[in-house]
């Protein structure tokens, strides 16, 4: 109750930092991230095509960025970057390029249960929230209820920050908090409905703890926006969207890594070392998998239900060895998984239509979940 008030609170926040490159996806699609719109370096709302291509477009930039900034961490002196990660110092620094991004997404169920191109934006999203924050780099996600599908657990299991507003039940309360913490006495369900913004937090101590949100209405919102929009542009901050400079959806390099996986991967071969398959992929596109080494490419394919196994092979000097691998036959059974679920969500979409076609002139509402009599 209240997440989309929340989520713009602190893209607001993030704002009012002006290195901050804030990224806001609104795919409710009613416009109520649009204030955060003005200052925002990436802004889209809706779930269209379109909008999907948009979306995915940013997340390959970000990938790409993720790859420039560790290795940027990586060649910095010691007495900079003792920690190897980023810090404000450093961020600071404008020819680094190590500024604040930061990216928020109303509704992220959307992408991930996406019938196409779901697993692209679970592998995006994971690689984010595992080693974004030390290359200053967050992802802000919210969901009415995060179970497995609306929240892959590879994100879930990583999202250190979380809060909680009124939800209903138990089962919801330690989706969002952590298994058992309903039975230590963190229960957001117990909130009233008169307790608008304030939510259990955890993440920050040792200890969850009740904190209440700033209230801001859209008016108020919009005139922050403003101001925010002012000072960027008085600091020579702004960029992209807030600009007008909208990239074409779909502009930036598109792939499809189970298609090229099965290139990496010729027929008649039953599978290939992972080295083996990283090296050909970055033949086929060297601009998205040119950095990749066998352990990108594991974690690309989990969200697909796939996973490396032991292939024995040979070396180039004719030496037997057993490493990780890739079997063809489970690339083509999660193209088989993919293609399933879109010609499911076609023949359901189809449905739906006609139906609401055949009862409309009766007076009989389809909703969402149901035919209402």
């Amino acid at each position: 109750m209240g997440k989309t008030f929340l989520l713009r609170l602190l893209l607001l926040i993030a704002c009012m930092d002006p290195r901050a490159e804030v990224h806001a996806y609104d795919l409710k699609g009613t416009g109520d991230l649009s204030t955060v719109g003005r200052v925002a370096h990436r802004y889209r709302a809706g779930e269209e095509e379109d909008d999907i291509a948009y979306a995915l477009a940013d997340l390959r930039e970000l990938r790409a960025e993720l790859r420039r900034r560790a290795k940027v961490i990586r060649e910095l002196p010691k007495d900079l970057c003792p920690e190897s990660k980023v810090t404000s110092a450093l961020a600071d620094m404008r020819k680094l390029g190590l500024h604040p991004i930061i990216v928020g997404v109303d509704e992220c169920q959307k992408w991930f249960e996406h019938p196409t191109h779901g697993g692209e934006f679970e592998e995006h999203c994971t690689d984010l929230v595992k080693r974004g924050p030390a290359l200053g780099m967050t992802l802000l996600l919210a969901t009415q209820r995060p179970d497995s599908k609306s929240l892959p657990t590879g994100i879930s299991a990583n999202a250190t920050l979380r809060w909680c507003l009124k939800v209903m039940g138990q089962i919801e309360n330690d989706m969002v908090l952590g298994t058992g913490s309903y039975k230590r006495g963190i229960r957001a369900n117990l909130l009233a409905w008169a307790d608008k913004g304030i939510a259990w937090f955890v993440g920050e101590g040792s200890d969850a703890r009740v904190v209440r949100s700033v209230y801001l209405d859209a008016v108020t919102a919009d005139a922050l926006a403003l101001k925010l929009y002012e000072l960027r542009k008085a600091a020579g901050r702004l960029t992209g969207h807030a600009l007008g400079e909208e990239p074409e959806a779909g502009t930036a390099t598109s792939y499809d890594l189970l298609a090229d996986l099965l290139t990496a991967i010729p027929a008649g071969t039953s599978k290939t070392w992972s080295e083996d398959i990283v090296a050909r992929l970055a033949e086929l596109r060297p601009d998205v998998y040119g950095e990749w080494g066998p352990e990108q490419l594991a974690a690309a394919v989990k969200p697909y239900g796939i996973r490396t196994v032991q292939v024995w092979g040979t070396t180039e000097d004719g030496k037997g060895a057993n490493r990780r691998g890739v079997r063809r036959a489970d690339v083509l059974a999660a193209i088989d998984r993919r293609d399933a679920r879109s010609a499911k969500t076609y023949v359901h979409l189809t449905i739906f239509k006609d139906l609401h076609e055949y009862v409309e002139p009766f007076g009989v509402a389809v909703g969402g979940d149901s035919l209402k009599r």
